[in-house]
């Protein structure tokens, strides 16, 4: 079905739009996607769901059109903030970790999330971590002092893919406490970063030749990304703020590593959310969780209040944008179940959530054709709800289910 399959997506690297084109594994058309997962240290937010329900979409369009989504998306739980998370609890990092990522999965298997096929985790993937350190530093792109630094200045397309000078990047790693010491027995210049760094004393460190500690931030996701995707990959995606630092030293350490040329074919980024005038994080402590927005308003409600939004724009969370998108689908429910018509629910479909009625793999054949024409072009979920509306209105209820299905996944309408 990939003769059927269209699809463009805007790419951060080019700035324009390209055609996402899917490989033939095993006789059959696949894409390989990976996205930035969460560091679990707090309850999950709406800026968090939005990202991830945005590449929820991807996938079930893809799957719903024959394309095989080999889908993975890493746990940062070796990390700054979840350490210090973990002291000013008084509990471990690993228990506050595991109790957060069970949190974060309860809250997206509630939004009908397809869940990856792999979530690796950093602390079960040392050994991967450490082999891609110790290859970059013998192959002359890396240093140690008082820790391993990848050496930025022997990639020559530093900066491309956020399109930053090197005074816009220096400036972004001290406004985000990134920066570190530069110096004699530290790192050789602004830009380089660590590949593997000591622990403090209440950290985990693992041993290795460049002495006891834990991984840099970047490279845990590219030996992951390799590990389970291969040396090239077809998408990598994550939030906008993640562009720089993190995938700008991602793409680099990554090309530098295997020689290949591009790591990713596409870097799709999605926009911040809002909510009081500033950017919504934890850090600022503004947030709306998933679990306030869920008392307010029934799950599938949630999602398509999400993809009202164009993925790639930043926008403001608000409450009365939630209750519009819970009417409809108070409208919705009423069609799919046989309320509007007075007839019976059909069996199978919105029982427990807006996806179990259409399978994998089938629903392709029916997705209206505008509504596929919204998605494939760069994800327009707005247009595509627009025509949701649409169907709402003509009382076509298959149609209604089908495009559900890509739009909320099994997030329940009640």
């Amino acid at each position: 079905m990939t003769s059927a399959f269209r699809l463009r997506v805007h790419d951060t690297l080019t700035g324009r739009l390209l055609p996402v084109r899917p490989r033939v594994v095993r006789g059959r058309p696949q894409l390989s996607l990976y996205v930035c997962g969460v560091t679990p240290y707090d309850s999950g937010h709406m800026g968090h769901a939005f990202t991830f329900c945005a590449f929820d979409v991807l996938v079930r369009f893809a799957e719903a059109s024959g394309v095989g989504v080999r889908y993975v998306q890493n746990v940062t739980d070796v990390d700054d903030p979840l350490f210090e998370r973990a002291r000013r609890d008084g509990v471990g990092w690993r228990e506050l970790a595991d109790r957060e990522l069970q949190s974060f999965l309860h809250d997206m298997g509630l939004l009908g999330w397809r869940r990856p096929d792999v979530m690796p985790a950093v602390s079960h993937h040392i050994r991967p971590i450490l082999d891609a350190a110790r290859r970059l530093d013998a192959r002359g792109y890396a240093y140690k002092t008082d820790a391993l630094y990848f050496d930025a200045s022997r990639y020559r397309g530093y900066g491309r893919l956020s399109h930053r000078t090197r005074r816009s990047m220096v400036r972004k790693l001290r406004d985000e406490g990134l920066l570190g010491q530069v110096g004699p027995g530290a790192k050789q210049d602004e830009l380089d970063f660590p590949l593997w760094r000591g622990s403090a004393q209440d950290e985990p460190a693992w041993p290795s030749r460049f002495g006891a500690g834990r991984p840099g931030w970047h490279i845990e996701c590219s030996a992951m990304a390799m590990k389970y995707l291969g040396e090239q990959i077809d998408i990598h995606g994550g939030g906008r703020d993640l562009v720089f630092s993190h995938h700008e030293a991602e793409r680099a350490q990554s090309e530098c590593l295997t020689g290949k040329v591009p790591f990713a074919r596409t870097w799709m980024h999605t926009g911040l959310v809002r909510y009081e005038g500033r950017k919504m994080s934890k850090s600022l402590g503004n947030l709306v969780l998933v679990s306030q927005a869920l008392e307010r308003a029934p799950a599938a409600a949630v999602r398509l209040y999400l993809a009202s939004h164009r993925y790639r724009r930043d926008w403001s969370f608000e409450w009365s944008g939630l209750a519009k998108m819970a009417r409809l689908v108070e409208r919705i429910r009423a069609l799919v179940e046989g309320e509007a018509a007075g007839r019976a629910p059909r069996p199978g479909v919105v029982a427990a959530g807006a996806g179990p009625g259409v399978r994998r793999g089938t629903v392709g054949r029916g997705l209206p054709r505008r509504f596929a024409a919204a998605l494939a072009d760069d994800l327009d979920t707005p247009r595509a709800i627009r025509e949701l509306r649409a169907a709402v209105r003509s009382a076509d209820r298959e149609a209604v289910v089908a495009m559900l299905a890509v739009l909320v996944g099994t997030a329940s309408l009640s």
